[in-house]
């Protein structure tokens, strides 16, 4: 089978292709017949003997000019070529087939014709608003630009409210703050940014107030994520708010000093435990504070000391158990002995007291398989 369909249909003639070369060919052509003119007027000046200053002005402005309408007729040449490119682009979208079902879907990076038009459509837009702004005067532009400002400002004060109903003063402000970088010249956006600041402060009163009792509700109960989470909202409402600020300052200085106090109180907790040689309590304690505070000098320092809790540990309890097997053998309690005996051989397999213990399980399963008592 052969790599490439051949076809005896004609390619059709495009229009647009030979006008944008010719265009572009006549942007050459005025370069071209510019600097042929300039260079000649400038021989002829050199010829004369003295060199006339409104001559070489004259013959300068002449080149620039030719230049710049060369540099016109090219970018001229260039549009029509993007706009014939964009049009091929909505034709082949408009005649491809559409996938059969079950297939591969359509890359999303692939321009559907209704996107395709819609940018066509956007850029003669802008051509044409382009083309309108250039034939006006001075003073129809400057009637234009206060003309579109005035729709704008009109658009504004209709929608600013809104947002500040909404308690979305950021996007209000954001809205004027681009109306004024446009249009400059309108003081009427004063208003709406006194407007604007006006219901921020009121509302920025109300919500630092009730932010204010969550955060001391919460600090009492010792929730301090659900602090965070409060602050956080109340930032995101009032960016700017030194009152805001300051108030984060203040619940950030809080904690730290509620979470120093919480570390000393379990520290203790640990020193007691220890002293009580308590090592199971000694050690959930210590690794309370690794997890709550992982950061903090006293979660370095338990880390350190976290082997020695746990063998301590580990030793406490075996005795312990060790100790309730022999009880539990001298009330003739086999049964609960021998529950004993296969928790101290299931947990400590390589200590010296499971593999004594581990010599006595048969006899022990036999006394209780038999019932007997000595």
């Amino acid at each position: 089978m052969a790599d490439f369909e051949t076809s005896d249909q004609p390619t059709p003639f495009n229009r647009t292709r030979f006008i944008s070369f010719l265009v572009d060919a006549g942007g050459w052509a005025v370069s071209l017949a510019a600097v042929a003119w300039a260079l000649a007027r400038f021989w002829v000046l050199s010829r004369g003997g003295g060199v006339e200053l409104y001559g070489v002005v004259a013959t300068v402005a002449v080149l620039l000019a030719g230049l710049g309408s060369a540099a016109l007729l090219w970018g001229v040449a260039e549009m029509v070529r993007r706009v014939d490119g964009l049009q091929q682009s909505l034709e082949r979208g408009s005649e491809s087939p559409a996938p059969p079902a079950g297939g591969a879907p359509v890359r999303a990076a692939e321009s559907t014709p209704t996107e395709t038009a819609r940018r066509l459509d956007d850029l003669v837009g802008l051509m044409r608003e382009v083309r309108d702004i250039s034939l006006l005067s001075d003073e129809q532009r400057r009637l234009r630009v206060e003309a579109q400002g005035r729709a704008m400002l009109a658009e504004l004060q209709r929608e600013v409210p809104v947002l500040l109903r909404e308690h979305n003063w950021i996007e209000a402000r954001s809205r004027v703050q681009e109306a004024r970088e446009r249009f400059p010249m309108f003081r009427e956006l004063d208003a709406l940014e006194q407007q604007i600041e006006l219901m921020r402060n009121q509302v920025e009163a109300h919500d630092i107030e009730a932010a204010e009792r969550q955060v001391r509700d919460l600090t009492a109960l010792g929730a301090w994520e659900r602090v965070a989470e409060v602050m956080e909202e109340l930032l995101e409402r009032h960016p700017g708010s030194e009152r805001t600020q300051a108030l984060a300052r203040e619940v950030r200085a809080r904690r730290h000093l509620a979470e120093a106090e919480q570390r000393a109180r379990l520290m203790a907790k640990a020193q007691e435990a220890v002293n009580a040689r308590d090592w199971r309590t000694a050690l959930d304690t210590a690794l309370v504070v690794i997890q709550r505070y992982p950061r903090s000098p006293e979660a370095q320092a338990l880390r350190l000391q976290l082997p020695t809790l746990r063998e301590n540990t580990e030793i406490k309890e075996r005795q312990q158990l060790e100790a309730q097997f022999r009880d539990l053998v001298q009330m003739h309690r086999y049964d609960e002995a021998l529950r004993v005996a296969r928790t101290v051989v299931d947990q400590y397999p390589n200590s010296k007291q499971a593999a004594i213990l581990r010599e006595q399980l048969p006899r022990l399963e036999e006394r209780v398989a038999l019932g007997q008592r000595i």
